[in-house]
């Protein structure tokens, strides 16, 4: 057992050292296009007209969407590492097994991603129409539900075994 966690913890980082450098760049580069769009040009395309807000708004939305999805590979990655290293610290140490933990915290991860992403988009989202925005926030929603489903399954029966030593 010992030896598969440290070839556990030599890919985790073996993973960064690849991949984390161009996955944190895109983010940054994401994050970037969306301050600018967000607060310098959608503001200033604002005060010309609606249609060169909506314009503009598209552009950025486009750009950013682009950066993003050339971030999700490695995010995913990023997402596995960190579910891994989180279960060893935190799920295994309070008694689920190894696959369960690893499960529970990369559904939770997965809902902390999805509702970040939904964060970002509103604004776009919302200078298009409301209602592609609410149809955005609904399907965040439901993943959000599928997801808490799947790990209130996982750690119902530790909860009752705790229940009922209480």
């Amino acid at each position: 057992m010992m030896v598969s966690n440290k070839e556990e913890i030599k890919r985790a980082i073996e993973y960064l050292r690849l991949h984390g450098q161009k996955t944190l760049t895109s983010m940054l580069a994401a994050l970037l296009v969306w301050l600018f769009g967000i607060l310098v040009f959608i503001p200033l395309a604002d005060s010309l007209n609606w249609q060169t807000r909506v314009l503009v708004s598209v552009l950025f939305f486009f750009a950013f969407s682009v950066l993003i999805v050339q971030t999700l590979p490695g995010l995913k990655g990023l997402i596995d590492v960190s579910a891994y290293l989180l279960a060893r610290r935190y799920g295994v140490a309070k008694g689920l097994g190894r696959e369960n933990a690893l499960a529970v915290f990369k559904h939770l991860l997965c809902i902390v991603c999805s509702l970040v992403f939904y964060g970002l988009y509103f604004p776009f989202l919302a200078s298009f129409h409301p209602a592609v925005n609410g149809i955005a926030l609904i399907v965040v929603l439901v993943l959000t539900f599928f997801l808490l489903l799947k790990v209130f399954s996982i750690l119902s029966p530790k909860f009752l075994e705790w229940l009922a030593k209480s």
